[in-house]
């Protein structure tokens, strides 16, 4: 049995130990313990019999002028485990088929080794590039954005001026802005990193159309880059939204008129539309293949409007397209993370017509029925306009009107809705003058059961009332272990546990030493890994012995480093009387 052999083993490197002892200097340290290969009576280890090939097609473009991206095709699938990537001086695991080296010397020669891992730590052949970072980016792609294009390195990229930073809950805070949503990651001098559930980003820089471009027919575009989104229920959109919704809050799966969303999920990516945008006969190319992006590698996702259509396209790619004719020559671009923490915010920017920035302030109101709260004269300073917008829970019916001061206006809901039995949000735009005087605001009429909040946007108001967001600087991520999952299927007398250390979005993993799984608080297997980057281990037990009742399978992945964190899984199944 191989228990027996190893306890032989063991015996003998015992008794060489305590000969080298007798030679060695007392005071040297003892060395580290062996990690050896142990299968307790019962227990077989199924090897994988997939040998890792290696990897094709390795091509490396750039972004910028100080970063490559790296992306290949595994031959044989992923299951083996992942790959090494090599760079001048440089090792990284990852468990995708793609990622991005940074802050690279922008004239020198880079070369790019990538090699298949299975989950032994088995290396295969090398797959080999080279590239100058200068001359591998392209800067074609950007021609059509104007400047500046915006790039969010700090919190100074999301000045008040160009960028509303939506808070993650409603109704808006004091300052217009969430707190904790932003961090900051030093790539290439630095990146914005989603660090909450929801983060919406409006633009006070107006998309306006143009003439058709003479070499792909855009009237007009959003260019976003970034590594979005990441997780399985991730989203990443980009919202075209026309007067006078883009001062509303959150936007929701229900879309104002006009409105062209395109949406990017880990599994697809589309256009969602609202009322009122007009099908037409336009050609939509047909969609590319889309893969999931690995953390930190970037892509550059384009929303080109056409005279007849809008077309989603990834890095020059077309993924998708709707045939609508937009039905309006001005609009707002919103950017939406859902479910997106961690992902990283790059560079944002659009093409038609030049338009400068048309700044807002935003004023918190409070809470009442009826008496919305009091706008002061230095509230108002500077603006031309004003919106007073209410999010409430209605009863029997919307409110008819909204009051500001001397004035009254009908209340229109966003977006429009038939039922008002839930959470809606109801706004009024109002003339601004110059005045002394205490504004009142009001919500005079309609049958409210509760008030979540309300709001002024003053137009042309002083930025200084809109602080720049706060942001936490954050580390470069360290290398983690890839946590394993367990399962446990019965096979008659035999019960197959399988480990599996999967991590395919996680920008680097570190190298695992190996495995070790428990049943029922004994050890039953020690497997090395060699500095693998996860894979999948299975393992037969056989059940002759084992009573009936409940049990418990643990995993634990130790890494290579022994500082690294040591992941565990535990998987409980019961053994019924056959």
């Amino acid at each position: 049995m191989e228990r027996r052999e190893l306890i032989a083993l063991v015996g003998g490197i015992a008794l060489l130990g305590g000969t080298v002892a007798l030679l060695r200097d007392e005071s040297a340290p003892p060395p580290p313990p062996v990690f050896e290969r142990f299968l307790a009576d019962g227990v077989e280890h199924v090897p994988d019999a997939h040998e890792p090939g290696a990897p094709t097609d390795l091509e490396l473009t750039a972004l910028d002028r100080t970063s490559l991206r790296a992306s290949w095709t595994a031959t044989g699938g992923l299951g083996h485990g992942g790959f090494e990537v090599r760079w001048n001086g440089g090792t990284r695991l990852v468990q995708g088929t793609e990622t991005e080296l940074t802050d690279l010397d922008v004239n020198a020669d880079v070369a790019v080794e990538v090699r298949a891992v299975d989950g032994l730590g088995n290396r295969s052949g090398p797959a080999t590039a080279t590239a100058v970072p200068r001359l591998a980016h392209d800067a074609a792609p950007e021609d059509g954005l104007f400047e500046p294009v915006d790039r969010f390195d700090g919190p100074e990229s999301l000045s008040p001026r160009r960028w509303r930073v939506l808070p993650a809950t409603m109704p808006y805070d004091t300052r217009g802005a969430s707190t904790d949503c932003l961090g900051r990651r030093p790539f290439n001098g630095g990146r914005l990193e989603v660090a909450c559930d929801l983060l919406e980003l409006q633009s006070n820089v107006p998309l306006a159309l143009g003439e058709p471009h003479p070499g792909d027919g855009a009237v007009g575009r959003a260019v976003l880059t970034t590594d979005g989104p990441l997780t399985s229920d991730g989203e990443v959109s980009i919202a075209l939204l026309p007067e006078p919704f883009q001062d509303l809050a959150a936007l929701g799966d229900s879309l104002p008129p006009g409105a062209v969303v395109l949406r990017v999920t880990s599994t697809a990516v589309r256009f969602d539309v609202g009322a009122g945008v007009p099908a037409t006969g336009g050609v939509v190319p047909a969609a590319g293949t889309f893969t999931l992006p690995s953390s930190g590698v970037r892509h550059r996702w384009e929303l080109r409007v056409l005279p007849d259509a809008v077309v989603a396209l990834r890095d020059g790619v077309a993924l998708a397209g709707a045939p609508v004719a937009v039905p309006w020559r001005v609009a707002h671009p919103r950017l939406v993370f859902r479910e997106s923490r961690g992902t990283l915010l790059d560079s944002f920017g659009t093409g038609g017509v030049p338009a400068g920035p048309r700044p807002a302030s935003v004023v918190a109101l409070g809470r009442s029925r009826v008496d919305l709260g009091i706008a002061t004269p230095a509230q108002l300073a500077g603006g031309t306009s004003v919106r007073v917008v209410a999010t409430l829970f209605a009863g029997s019916g919307p409110p008819a009107t909204l009051e500001f001061g001397s004035l009254s206006a009908p209340a229109t809901p966003m977006p429009p809705e038939d039922a008002w039995s839930h959470e809606t949000v109801v706004y009024a735009d109002f003339p601004l003058e110059e005045s002394d005087e205490l504004r009142s605001v009001r919500l005079p009429t309609g049958n409210i059961g509760y008030l979540a909040g309300a709001h002024l946007v003053v137009a042309d108001g002083l930025d200084a009332r809109r602080p720049l967001p706060r942001v936490t600087d954050r580390p470069s991520p360290a290398p983690e272990v890839p946590a394993p999952t367990v399962t446990v299927v019965r096979e008659g007398d035999v019960a197959r546990v399988v480990v599996e250390l999967a991590d395919p979005t996680a920008r680097e993993v570190a190298a695992v030493k190996g495995v070790e799984v428990d049943f029922d608080g004994e050890r039953i297997a020690t497997l090395p890994t060699n500095g693998s980057a996860g894979g999948r281990h299975e393992f037969a037990l056989r059940l002759d012995d084992v009573p009936t009742g409940g049990h418990d399978v643990v995993a634990r992945v130790l890494p290579v480093d022994g500082r690294g964190e040591v992941r565990r899984a535990q998987h409980s199944f019961q053994i019924r009387p056959l």
